[in-house]
């Protein structure tokens, strides 16, 4: 069986075909668009597609011409490398629109990270590619990285433009497509452009995002000049493709709005991350959806995030089912609620003393507050702290260690594992048929006859759509978000900002889910290595041996990594870390400030956290903790 980032790999570039109308990978392979696209506009967002990654080859071709000599070499003039490194990522960034959907794989060459897959599953997670390579040489001052080394970099990310560059000619893109692309860009800059997530060590994060959004601009822009689509009524060549351009009018002056602002307030630090998204791109967002919505095109692909959802702020926006095995039993009310009963009935574990809420209590956020969970038996495997399951159902992956594959997969697991429930999926289903109540119960939820209903699959299908229930995304934040200028105080706003700020931690608790469900895809969730101690007191504290990711994958590089969990509900979840050595978010908070666990002094290899020191001040602290706070639900 393929690793499961393998399988995440093939569905984004699925994606990128299904989006393209053609394949951008050498295949051959035409998908027919459910619009059909017009030749004129076509060929314009195609041109400016071209001209866009010929500009961005020409500044990868002066940054080679700097890095003659190492960095660090007596006399080298080091801000001319930078200053050429600079225009390479605004270039990158003016196209990054377009880049994204339809050419995923020369992305992950050309700004990282590579993602561990089949081939190369010894990789350290995480590990850099193309200009986070580059940064981290040029703007670390104590590194003396070899100029050839960095000049094979940049020559890599150069032959993957010529490559894509070769095949662009068979691209077509249609209105919609555009819409769909900068949808997805909106949304990017919206969580990790303003995080800093590719751009950590430069400062020029908020600077980045503006340009994108200026590329994305000159690209509607782009089109409107041919007198098609967007801008026809506008410029005067007769009545426009959709039945009121203003819509469009409206996108391209939203866009206008979202840059200046960006460009009006371009530290890092004091960025206000709140204002942005509520003034300015959710508007964005929205009036991009609603000249989507114009064109009367059906959604491209179905996702974790709803294509009838505008940003990913709203009420609605994720769809927990996403992530359900094909064959799942289909999720409806009546079987949440069998699910529900089933979650509290005692009758699945082997001795029919506990249920699944006795280690996932609902007034804990489905936590039970102990440092590791309480076990019927021996422990067949590492001994941990029980997970939430609140946002469960928007996870790829289940378990500390990513080896559940779906949320009927995991309860199959729980329901067999001696330590926990010491049962199985098969025996539970047998001791439910010989109830007639539960009988009628999940042929009213099935659809079937008594005698056929109750089935393994059924209980794990059942578990695992009241699971799904339990979104809650309606937390004081997500008040905050959507526009309730009064649901924050001002300590909570600014613990916002040093969240996706200064403290980093918005670069792998990607908002608004604020696990490691990477946006605006939302396919892909990597584990990470933080370093975590065996105890709360540095002094005396050695590496917790759990292998982590290492221990189901048996790669030696990947050992104590683990998924990223959600920090929703986190006030009412402690203890912290998959085994319980934190009580308190302020012992968090003091860890990843002094840089993890090779920040505190453990040997750590392949740790992914930066192990340097935050700096963050005494006032940061207690504002970051009362922005966690304000992430409970309500």
């Amino acid at each position: 069986m393929r690793p499961r980032r393998q399988l995440r790999r093939q569905v984004r570039e699925l994606c990128a075909l299904a989006l393209a109308g053609t394949c951008l990978f050498g295949v051959g392979l035409r998908v027919r668009h459910p619009v059909e696209p017009r030749p004129e506009g076509s060929l314009l967002l195609r041109r400016a597609f071209e001209q866009g990654l010929d500009s961005l080859a020409a500044t990868l071709d002066q940054l080679d011409r700097t890095l003659v000599a190492p960095i660090g070499t007596p006399g080298r003039d080091a801000g001319s490398a930078i200053g050429a490194f600079r225009n390479a990522r605004l270039a990158y960034k003016k196209i990054e629109v377009l880049l994204e959907p339809y050419g995923p794989s020369v992305v992950e060459r050309l700004n990282g990270p590579v993602e561990a897959d089949e081939d190369h599953a010894y990789r350290p997670l995480g590990e850099s590619a193309g200009f986070q390579v580059l940064e981290s040489a040029l703007f670390d001052q104590r590194a003396n990285v070899g100029g050839d080394s960095l000049r094979a970099t940049v020559r890599a990310m150069r032959h993957a433009i010529t490559t894509l560059r070769f095949i662009t000619p068979r691209l077509t893109l249609t209105d919609a497509d555009l819409l769909d692309a900068l949808r997805l860009e909106i949304a990017r800059i919206s969580t990790l452009g303003v995080a800093g997530f590719d751009a950590s060590r430069s400062g020029d994060a908020i600077v980045e995002s503006a340009t994108a959004l200026e590329g994305a601009r000159a690209l509607v822009r782009t089109v409107g000049s041919g007198h098609v689509g967007v801008y026809a009524a506008m410029a005067g060549g007769g009545a426009g493709v959709l039945s009121g351009d203003v819509r469009w009018r409206g996108v391209d002056s939203a866009l206008g709005r979202a840059e200046r602002y960006l460009r009006a307030h371009p530290e890092f630090d004091s960025f206000d991350r709140l204002e942005f998204i509520v003034s300015y791109a959710n508007p964005l967002a929205r009036a991009v959806a609603e000249a989507r919505r114009a064109l009367a095109a059906p959604p491209s692909l179905r996702g974790l995030w709803r294509q009838t959802a505008a940003t990913v702020f709203e009420p609605d926006a994720f769809d927990a089912s996403a992530f359900a095995p094909v064959d799942a039993v289909p999720t409806s009310p009546t079987l949440t609620a069998l699910g529900r009963r089933l979650f509290f009935d005692p009758v699945l574990s082997g001795p029919r003393t506990r249920s699944c809420a006795s280690c996932h209590d609902p007034r804990r956020a489905f936590t039970d507050g102990r440092e590791r969970s309480a076990l019927l038996g021996p422990p067949g495997g590492p001994h941990r702290n029980t997970p939430t399951l609140r946002g469960a159902g928007y996870e790829p992956t289940l378990f500390d260690d990513s080896r559940a594959q779906s949320l009927e997969m995991q309860a199959g697991m729980v329901l067999a594992n001696p330590s926990e429930m010491a049962s199985s999926a098969e025996v539970a289903a047998q001791r439910l048929r010989a109830d007639s109540s539960y009988r009628a119960a999940f042929a009213a939820a099935l659809g079937q006859s008594a005698d056929r209903a109750i089935t393994p699959r059924a209980v794990e299908g059942a578990l695992a759509a009241y699971v799904r229930s339990l979104g809650g995304l309606n937390s004081r934040f997500d008040r905050a978000v959507r526009g309730d200028a009064k649901a924050l105080t001002p300590a909570e706003r600014l613990g916002f900002n040093v969240f996706m700020g200064k403290a980093r931690c918005g670069t792998c608790h990607f908002a608004p889910l604020f696990d490691g469900t990477m946006p605006p895809e939302f396919v892909r969730s990597e584990p990470e290595i933080i370093g975590v101690p065996d105890r709360r007191n540095a002094a005396h504290a050695r590496l917790d041996t759990d292998p982590g990711l290492a221990g189901v994958d048996l790669q030696p590089a990947h050992r104590g990594a683990f998924k990223v969990p959600t920090l929703r509900n986190v006030a009412i979840t402690a203890p912290y870390m998959h085994n319980g050595v934190f009580k308190t978010l302020d012992e968090v908070v003091e860890f990843y400030d002094r840089g993890g666990g090779a920040g505190s002094g453990l040997r750590v290899p392949n740790q992914t956290l930066r192990p340097d020191s935050l700096h963050l001040s005494a006032d940061e602290k207690r504002a970051l903790v009362a922005f966690l706070r304000a992430l409970t639900t309500e």
